[in-house]
């Protein structure tokens, strides 16, 4: 494959019908848009659009393409509870997820991935992983990735709230190197299990589908347990930089932000670092713990107060959300940080909708 070329589309002779392959039937079935039926289904030659519908359904990225022809693609995708899976067959591409990107859409989740056909190399930060078809792979959403597939690709996505695979892979960075078979084994099971929850999670009540959800993300937290990393010649050590940390940290504290007692001292501990070492991550980016936390209730009670379909809470109610126990407190942080107290952020916002 020639080098990518970001905004660029592939070759006329990479046709989707010719040469983008089916999933497994034993795991997807044979529906012609993936695993959740025609009606989800967008089907596209425009390399622009692609961008757009993936970054918008999983995390804001970079598409590189090997030349200005046509780039076939088809996604379909549906939601079951918190999980979001999304489908998607293409010609070759690269997928970039810069720190750029991570610092503008904000993305927390994992990504569980199924490749399903082609071949991939995936690369984290001082890590690369070569991913053959039919293999499960695990994605972090908040530090940098590149995704590089030569050959036309099937493949999918289940993005998974960092709580909920975190309580069954502690630490899940751990596991970046790790590419289960779903040829056989436990990660043919969890395979399943996720084929079958894309399928018919939404025909469950909801006790059932929580429960079907749990399932499936317990045998998926199984299969990379007990996978190998994939071998690699061209990998390096992976250590992990200050920046990496520094997002993974942020990532967790976004998850935590309505927590009022969440410290320095917690975030420390789930990752597995020192408290005077995290405080140096923040010193790295010109701020501190405390102010980075701060900002981030701030914009996101700000963020709530001018959106009219909250108008139904209390701005006490909005405060707590985010994490502020002390509401006169708040209203002091907030006028600081604005200029003018939260009443009046939402009394204008409603004045400028009428």
């Amino acid at each position: 494959m020639r080098s990518p070329q970001p905004g660029g589309n592939l070759e006329e002779r990479h046709s989707m019908g010719t040469h983008i392959g089916h999933a497994p039937q034993d795991v997807w079935g044979a529906m012609p848009g993936g695993p959740f039926g025609s009606q989800d289904v967008v089907s596209s030659d425009n390399v622009e659009q692609y961008t757009k519908l993936v970054s918008s359904q999983i995390a804001r990225v970079e598409i590189g393409t090997a030349s200005r022809n046509r780039f076939q693609h088809q996604i379909a995708r549906t939601s079951v509870g918190p999980l979001n899976f999304i489908y998607i067959r293409s010609d070759p591409l690269e997928i970039h997820r810069t720190a750029r990107c991570i610092e503008r859409d904000n993305q927390n989740d994992y990504l569980v991935g199924i490749n399903l056909v082609g071949n991939a190399v995936v690369s984290h930060p001082h890590q690369r992983t070569v991913v053959d078809a039919e293999s499960l792979f695990l994605l972090d959403k908040a530090i940098p990735y590149r995704s590089t597939h030569d050959d036309a690709t099937a493949r999918m996505l289940v993005s998974v709230p960092r709580r909920l695979l975190e309580s069954r892979l502690p630490d899940p960075s751990h596991f970046l190197s790790v590419t289960p078979s779903i040829r056989n084994g436990i990660g043919r099971l969890a395979a399943h299990h996720l084929g079958l929850l894309a399928q018919e999670g939404l025909l469950l009540n909801n006790n059932t589908r929580i429960q079907a959800i749990d399932m499936a993300l317990d045998l998926v937290g199984l299969a990379f347990q007990g996978g190998e990393a994939a071998p690699d010649p061209e990998a390096g050590a992976p250590p992990q930089s200050s920046a990496i940390l520094l997002s993974r940290a942020k990532a967790y504290l976004r998850c935590h932000l309505d927590d009022p007692d969440m410290d320095p001292a917690t975030v420390a501990k789930a990752m597995n670092i020192s408290k005077r070492y995290l405080h140096k991550l923040f010193s790295t980016a010109d701020t501190t713990f405390g102010t980075w936390v701060r900002e981030e209730r701030l914009t996101r009670a700000n963020a709530m107060l001018v959106d009219p379909r909250f108008d139904h809470i209390s701005i006490t109610e909005i405060a707590l959300r985010q994490g502020f126990n002390d509401i006169p407190h708040f209203s002091r942080q907030f006028r600081a940080r604005y200029g003018y107290p939260p009443r009046m952020a939402r009394t204008d916002a409603i004045r400028m909708t009428q």
